[in-house]
Protein backbone atom coordinates (compact mmCIF):
# COMPACT_ATOMS: atom_id res chain seq x y z
CA UNK A 1 0.00 0.00 0.00
CA UNK A 2 1.07 3.65 -1.07
CA UNK A 3 0.87 6.63 1.03
CA UNK A 4 0.14 9.64 -0.98
CA UNK A 5 0.08 12.78 0.96
CA UNK A 6 -2.37 15.55 -0.30
CA UNK A 7 -3.25 18.80 0.82
CA UNK A 8 -6.44 17.51 2.90
CA UNK A 9 -4.65 14.54 4.72
CA UNK A 10 -3.52 11.17 3.03
CA UNK A 11 -4.48 8.87 0.42
CA UNK A 12 -3.88 5.17 0.81
CA UNK A 13 -3.10 3.55 -3.02
CA UNK A 14 -2.97 -0.02 -3.84
CA UNK A 15 0.96 -1.13 -5.37
CA UNK A 16 -0.46 -3.03 -8.14
CA UNK A 17 -3.15 -0.70 -9.97
CA UNK A 18 -3.10 2.80 -7.94
CA UNK A 19 -6.89 2.06 -6.65
CA UNK A 20 -7.59 4.50 -3.62
CA UNK A 21 -8.43 2.04 -0.99
CA UNK A 22 -8.91 4.95 1.37
CA UNK A 23 -9.09 8.67 1.60
CA UNK A 24 -7.98 10.04 5.36
CA UNK A 25 -8.63 13.55 6.43
CA UNK A 26 -7.08 16.15 8.85
CA UNK A 27 -10.41 17.36 9.52
CA UNK A 28 -14.25 16.18 8.72
CA UNK A 29 -15.51 17.48 5.48
CA UNK A 30 -16.04 15.78 2.20
CA UNK A 31 -13.91 13.41 0.13
CA UNK A 32 -15.73 13.68 -3.05
CA UNK A 33 -15.32 10.27 -3.82
CA UNK A 34 -17.07 6.80 -3.41
CA UNK A 35 -16.34 7.41 0.21
CA UNK A 36 -18.95 9.74 0.18
CA UNK A 37 -21.43 7.77 -1.17
CA UNK A 38 -21.05 5.14 1.54
CA UNK A 39 -20.75 7.69 4.48
CA UNK A 40 -23.84 8.85 3.12
CA UNK A 41 -25.78 5.25 3.33
CA UNK A 42 -24.97 4.93 6.83
CA UNK A 43 -25.82 8.53 7.76
CA UNK A 44 -28.85 8.43 6.23
CA UNK A 45 -30.68 4.77 6.18
CA UNK A 46 -29.14 3.46 9.97
CA UNK A 47 -31.74 2.30 11.33
CA UNK A 48 -29.92 2.61 14.36
CA UNK A 49 -26.60 3.25 16.56
CA UNK A 50 -24.61 0.05 15.83
CA UNK A 51 -22.41 -0.05 12.35
CA UNK A 52 -20.15 -2.43 11.74
CA UNK A 53 -17.72 -1.91 8.89
CA UNK A 54 -15.55 -5.04 7.06
CA UNK A 55 -12.32 -3.97 5.65
CA UNK A 56 -11.15 -0.39 7.63
CA UNK A 57 -8.46 0.56 5.58
CA UNK A 58 -7.55 3.87 6.70
CA UNK A 59 -11.37 4.57 7.80
CA UNK A 60 -12.00 6.66 4.28
CA UNK A 61 -16.00 6.99 5.33
CA UNK A 62 -14.96 8.35 8.90
CA UNK A 63 -14.10 12.08 7.79
CA UNK A 64 -17.74 12.61 5.88
CA UNK A 65 -19.97 10.56 8.14
CA UNK A 66 -18.50 12.69 11.14
CA UNK A 67 -19.32 15.83 9.37
CA UNK A 68 -22.84 14.51 8.22
CA UNK A 69 -23.12 14.46 12.24
CA UNK A 70 -23.57 11.20 12.23
CA UNK A 71 -21.95 10.11 15.83
CA UNK A 72 -22.57 6.02 15.70
CA UNK A 73 -19.73 4.59 17.02
CA UNK A 74 -18.00 2.36 14.90
CA UNK A 75 -16.83 -1.28 15.40
CA UNK A 76 -14.24 -2.53 12.49
CA UNK A 77 -12.32 -5.09 11.19
CA UNK A 78 -9.29 -5.37 8.94
CA UNK A 79 -6.79 -8.07 8.09
CA UNK A 80 -4.34 -5.20 8.79
CA UNK A 81 -3.69 -2.44 10.99
CA UNK A 82 -1.23 -0.78 8.29
CA UNK A 83 -3.85 2.40 7.92
CA UNK A 84 -4.48 2.92 11.55
CA UNK A 85 -1.62 4.49 12.71
CA UNK A 86 -2.25 7.53 9.91
CA UNK A 87 -6.03 7.21 10.70
CA UNK A 88 -5.45 7.96 14.21
CA UNK A 89 -2.49 10.74 13.44
CA UNK A 90 -4.85 12.89 11.96
CA UNK A 91 -8.45 11.38 12.88
CA UNK A 92 -7.84 10.75 16.47
CA UNK A 93 -9.28 14.85 18.33
CA UNK A 94 -12.76 14.36 16.21
CA UNK A 95 -13.36 10.58 14.84
CA UNK A 96 -14.82 9.72 17.92
CA UNK A 97 -15.35 5.95 18.84
CA UNK A 98 -14.57 4.02 16.22
CA UNK A 99 -12.69 0.75 17.54
CA UNK A 100 -10.53 -1.60 15.02
CA UNK A 101 -10.19 -5.64 15.27
CA UNK A 102 -7.19 -7.08 13.58
CA UNK A 103 -8.59 -10.21 12.23
CA UNK A 104 -10.54 -11.83 9.36
CA UNK A 105 -14.25 -10.44 8.64
CA UNK A 106 -15.60 -13.69 8.18
CA UNK A 107 -14.53 -15.11 11.70
CA UNK A 108 -15.26 -11.72 13.32
CA UNK A 109 -18.70 -12.01 12.31
CA UNK A 110 -19.16 -15.60 13.65
CA UNK A 111 -17.75 -14.58 16.82
CA UNK A 112 -20.03 -11.59 17.28
CA UNK A 113 -23.08 -11.85 19.75
CA UNK A 114 -24.21 -8.00 19.09
CA UNK A 115 -26.95 -7.69 16.37
CA UNK A 116 -25.64 -4.95 14.23
CA UNK A 117 -28.35 -1.92 12.64
CA UNK A 118 -26.25 -1.81 9.59
CA UNK A 119 -22.79 -3.65 8.05
CA UNK A 120 -20.73 -2.46 5.45
CA UNK A 121 -18.94 -4.89 3.85
CA UNK A 122 -15.73 -2.99 2.19
CA UNK A 123 -13.99 -5.70 1.81
CA UNK A 124 -10.76 -6.46 -1.02
CA UNK A 125 -7.59 -7.96 -2.11
CA UNK A 126 -4.94 -7.87 -4.91
CA UNK A 127 -5.43 -9.92 -7.96
CA UNK A 128 -3.58 -10.29 -11.18
CA UNK A 129 -6.13 -8.19 -13.09
CA UNK A 130 -5.82 -5.67 -10.02
CA UNK A 131 -7.90 -4.97 -7.05
CA UNK A 132 -10.92 -7.01 -6.71
CA UNK A 133 -13.57 -8.69 -4.18
CA UNK A 134 -12.44 -11.58 -2.09
CA UNK A 135 -13.57 -14.82 -2.75
CA UNK A 136 -15.66 -14.25 0.88
CA UNK A 137 -17.37 -11.70 -0.54
CA UNK A 138 -20.12 -13.95 -2.66
CA UNK A 139 -19.26 -17.01 -0.31
CA UNK A 140 -19.98 -16.69 3.13
CA UNK A 141 -19.82 -13.16 4.17
CA UNK A 142 -23.65 -12.69 3.16
CA UNK A 143 -24.97 -15.19 5.64
CA UNK A 144 -22.68 -14.40 8.06
CA UNK A 145 -23.80 -10.48 7.59
CA UNK A 146 -27.80 -11.42 7.58
CA UNK A 147 -26.94 -13.19 10.85
CA UNK A 148 -25.62 -10.52 12.65
CA UNK A 149 -28.25 -7.83 11.33
CA UNK A 150 -31.16 -6.91 13.62
CA UNK A 151 -34.75 -7.99 12.28
CA UNK A 152 -34.84 -4.31 10.33
CA UNK A 153 -31.04 -3.95 9.77
CA UNK A 154 -29.32 -3.12 6.26
CA UNK A 155 -26.05 -4.36 4.42
CA UNK A 156 -24.22 -2.10 2.40
CA UNK A 157 -21.85 -3.80 0.08
CA UNK A 158 -18.94 -1.69 -2.02
CA UNK A 159 -18.76 -4.13 -4.71
CA UNK A 160 -15.88 -4.23 -7.90
CA UNK A 161 -16.10 -5.82 -11.19
CA UNK A 162 -15.04 -9.03 -11.91
CA UNK A 163 -13.61 -9.73 -15.44
CA UNK A 164 -16.04 -12.59 -17.05
CA UNK A 165 -18.63 -12.49 -14.68
CA UNK A 166 -21.82 -9.72 -15.59
CA UNK A 167 -22.87 -7.15 -12.74
CA UNK A 168 -26.25 -9.20 -12.40
CA UNK A 169 -24.81 -12.10 -11.08
CA UNK A 170 -22.28 -10.78 -8.66
CA UNK A 171 -25.39 -8.71 -6.99
CA UNK A 172 -27.77 -11.49 -7.02
CA UNK A 173 -25.23 -13.48 -4.97
CA UNK A 174 -24.70 -10.65 -2.18
CA UNK A 175 -28.32 -9.80 -2.26
CA UNK A 176 -29.33 -13.42 -1.74
CA UNK A 177 -29.80 -13.28 1.78
CA UNK A 178 -32.39 -10.44 1.76
CA UNK A 179 -35.62 -9.76 0.23
CA UNK A 180 -34.87 -6.06 -1.16
CA UNK A 181 -31.78 -4.97 -3.20
CA UNK A 182 -30.99 -1.77 -4.40
CA UNK A 183 -28.09 -0.59 -6.30
CA UNK A 184 -26.29 2.60 -6.40
CA UNK A 185 -24.53 3.31 -9.68
CA UNK A 186 -21.75 6.05 -9.26
CA UNK A 187 -20.66 8.38 -12.32
CA UNK A 188 -17.14 8.22 -11.47
CA UNK A 189 -16.80 5.23 -10.30
CA UNK A 190 -16.47 1.61 -11.63
CA UNK A 191 -17.66 0.33 -8.34
CA UNK A 192 -21.19 0.13 -7.31
CA UNK A 193 -23.06 0.10 -3.94
CA UNK A 194 -25.01 -2.60 -2.83
CA UNK A 195 -27.74 -2.26 -0.50
CA UNK A 196 -29.83 -5.03 0.89
CA UNK A 197 -32.77 -5.49 3.56
CA UNK A 198 -35.57 -6.96 4.42
CA UNK A 199 -37.62 -3.84 5.11
CA UNK A 200 -35.57 -1.83 2.81
CA UNK A 201 -37.08 1.72 1.18
CA UNK A 202 -38.34 2.53 -2.06
CA UNK A 203 -35.40 3.23 -4.56
CA UNK A 204 -36.46 6.74 -4.89
CA UNK A 205 -36.64 7.35 -1.25
CA UNK A 206 -33.63 5.91 -0.32
CA UNK A 207 -32.07 8.15 -3.15
CA UNK A 208 -33.86 11.17 -1.63
CA UNK A 209 -32.63 10.74 2.08
CA UNK A 210 -28.58 10.05 0.97
CA UNK A 211 -28.42 12.39 -1.71
CA UNK A 212 -29.56 14.79 1.05
CA UNK A 213 -26.93 14.04 3.54
CA UNK A 214 -24.47 14.53 0.75
CA UNK A 215 -25.60 17.53 -0.16
CA UNK A 216 -25.60 18.48 3.68
CA UNK A 217 -21.29 18.01 3.56
CA UNK A 218 -21.50 20.09 -0.35
CA UNK A 219 -20.15 16.65 -1.83
CA UNK A 220 -19.48 16.77 -5.67
CA UNK A 221 -21.04 13.02 -5.67
CA UNK A 222 -24.43 14.81 -4.39
CA UNK A 223 -25.87 14.47 -8.34
CA UNK A 224 -23.69 11.25 -9.14
CA UNK A 225 -25.41 8.46 -8.04
CA UNK A 226 -28.54 6.12 -9.34
CA UNK A 227 -30.34 4.37 -7.52
CA UNK A 228 -32.16 1.28 -9.16
CA UNK A 229 -34.50 -1.30 -7.36
CA UNK A 230 -33.13 -4.90 -8.60
CA UNK A 231 -36.08 -7.05 -9.27
CA UNK A 232 -36.01 -10.50 -7.90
Amino acid sequence: MKIVRTRRGVRLVAEDDDVVLSEVLALPGPTHSLFDALAGCIAALAPGPRIAVLGFAGGGIIAPLRAMDCTHPIAAVDLSREGESIFRELSSDWCGEVTLDEEDAGDWLARRRTRFDLIVEDLSVPSPVGTVKPYATFDTIPERMARRLAPHGLAVFNMLPLPGTRWDSLIARVGQPWARVVTVELDEYENRLVLAGDNLAPAAELSRRVRAALKSIESSQTHQCKFRTIRR
